[in-house]
């Protein structure tokens, strides 16, 4: 009787393991590849009617910073990366804060995955100019860089932070 009940349970615990596995393991698809690591960008910001920028998901914990970004592959069916924004945290309360858009190079990799290549961020020099034009020479916390991804009604902007090169 025992076993039946144990069978019965474990039955249970695989069936609620094998709906939840999927829930738990769904990302954002959104994945900046460094040199050494992929990262998931998971928390993202919208554009208010006041014309500053506000995080609509994840926390500001969530934005990584790294030394270099090789390409970010985004696989979200239906959306399409458009550029790269270069702005400090001043966006976050100033709509006149200065900002920099980046072009972007897109090629398929996959059905519905595509790699975002943004040449101004591969050379450490064009960051730290990145950086001076935004009123942030030192990079750090307050300087930001924004994937721009649309849906052609929405458009998000998927934040992460790059390191400026220690002066020689």
């Amino acid at each position: 009787m025992a076993s039946r009940k144990a069978i019965k349970a474990l039955l249970v615990a695989t069936i609620v393991l094998a709906f939840a596995a999927p829930a738990a393991t769904q990302d954002s698809g959104i994945v900046l590849f460094t040199q050494t690591e992929q990262i998931q960008l998971k928390t993202y910001a919208e554009f208010l009617g006041s014309g500053v920028l506000r995080i609509t998901h994840g926390a500001l914990k969530d934005i990584p910073t790294v030394d270099s970004i090789r390409f970010i592959r985004c696989a979200r069916t239906g959306w399409q990366p458009v550029g790269v924004m270069a702005a400090s945290e001043k966006l976050f309360s100033d709509e006149k804060a200065e900002r920099r858009l980046l072009r972007i190079a897109v090629r398929p990799v996959g059905v519905t995955a595509v790699a975002a290549r943004v040449a101004d961020l591969e050379d450490p020099k064009r960051v730290a100019e990145l950086h001076r034009a935004i009123e942030e020479p030192e990079g750090g916390d307050k300087a930001y860089f924004f994937l721009i991804l649309t849906s052609g009604q929405v458009t998000q902007y998927y934040p992460f932070r790059m390191r400026t090169a220690a002066k020689e």
